[in-house]
């Protein structure tokens, strides 16, 4: 469905940059299709940095579930990698609270993503795989469902023909995780971990979408590790959880570096709410010190904190909130020269290739 040949595709936006590429919005001109492509230079990155991305879509490859990301095609051309991926119009949860969202999801918006992200969790686990980066920048979304992505540190319980039963070693890029990673895996004892460490992850990040703070985002390293063995976690802030005044005032600053009035005008938007029952139940239990008191994702779908979902999509829940989509033709970027610099590589068509998975 989707070529090799980079001219094909229209340039429009750049969407996001990330530590090792850019990503554009696009239309592939053959179908008039718009869609996500991630560029990667693999001169200016290292062979690690190259591994890791191929292993991203190597794992990416492995499964077929409507809420796990996928990708359309691979290909070189010269010195670039480029990725073709379905658009996620809003982006990622972490770009939308950014744009949209300052102080958090509304909760009917958050059962809806959390909904889909733990169809795909269950589907992930069911077939012997952990994710281990869960968090709002690994969720994207558009204006039917939620996906999730961030497969780089996804890993199997499959191990030389078996299945092992545990999990010991960190993951690679666990670095930019750890505020989310359950305590069993940062303690990397004999016990190990198992695939309940990424519902400990579902609840970090359900605080993370409901407050629109990074979790422990002023926290220290050892602090946040030693708080996570004690069994504190971060919760929904709201008039019944919210802390004094003063700490509160801080908190906001450090995490949105911020001024104090308005990380004071934050607090009070906290104050005048107040987030169900069944959610703070729902996140008390994927955050449970001990992984076996955490419910499995299948069984987190049944919560009753689900009910709400019954007459509600996430399309509703855009329009209501003011997320319109744009006339994507009369989108472009002016100052955006990429089109320009593509056309003008000296290069035949004998050195686009597919990215080779077999």
């Amino acid at each position: 469905m989707f070529g090799w040949n980079i001219n094909n595709y229209d340039i429009k936006l750049e969407l996001a940059r990330c530590s090792n590429g850019i990503v554009y919005m696009a239309k592939y001109l053959p179908n008039q299709q718009y869609v996500a492509v991630k560029k990667f230079n693999l001169d200016k990155n290292g062979k690690q940095v190259t591994d890791n991305i191929q292993d991203d879509v190597l794992m990416m490859r492995l499964f077929s579930h409507p809420n796990l990301h996928t990708f359309y095609t691979a290909f070189v051309r010269g010195s670039d990698l480029y990725c073709v991926s379905p658009l996620m119009c809003f982006g990622s949860c972490r770009d939308t609270i950014r744009n949209c969202f300052g102080t958090g999801f509304p909760e009917i918006f958050i059962a809806l993503i959390m909904r889909d992200v733990l169809s795909g969790l269950e589907y992930l686990h069911r077939r012997g795989y952990v994710h281990r980066s869960i968090k709002a920048s690994h969720i994207l979304l558009n204006q039917t469902k939620a996906v999730l992505t961030g497969f780089r540190d996804c890993t199997s319980f499959l191990s030389h023909g078996g299945r092992v039963t545990v999990l010991h070693q960190l993951p690679p890029q666990s670095i930019r995780s750890l505020n989310w990673l359950a305590p069993e895996v940062l303690e990397q004892n004999l016990i190990g971990y198992t695939e309940k460490s990424d519902i400990y992850s579902i609840g970090i990040t359900c605080c993370e979408l409901a407050n629109g703070v990074e979790p422990f985002a002023d926290s220290q390293p050892t602090f946040m590790f030693t708080e996570k063995i004690r069994g504190n976690v971060p919760t929904l802030l709201d008039r019944t959880t919210c802390p004094a005044v003063d700490e509160m005032i801080e908190i906001i600053a450090t995490a949105n570096k911020t001024d104090s009035t308005i990380a004071a005008e934050t607090q009070q938007i906290y104050l005048q709410r107040t987030f169900s029952d069944e959610f703070h139940q729902f996140t008390e239990i994927c955050m449970e010190k001990k992984p076996a008191n955490r419910w499995s994702a299948l069984k987190l779908l049944s919560h009753s904190f689900f009910k709400q979902c019954r007459h509600n999509s996430i399309l509703d829940v855009t329009q209501r909130f003011g997320m319109q989509l744009s006339d994507y033709e009369q989108l472009r970027d002016e100052s955006l020269q990429l089109n320009n610099e593509l056309n003008d590589l000296n290069l035949n068509d004998d050195n686009a290739w597919q990215w080779e998975f077999e």
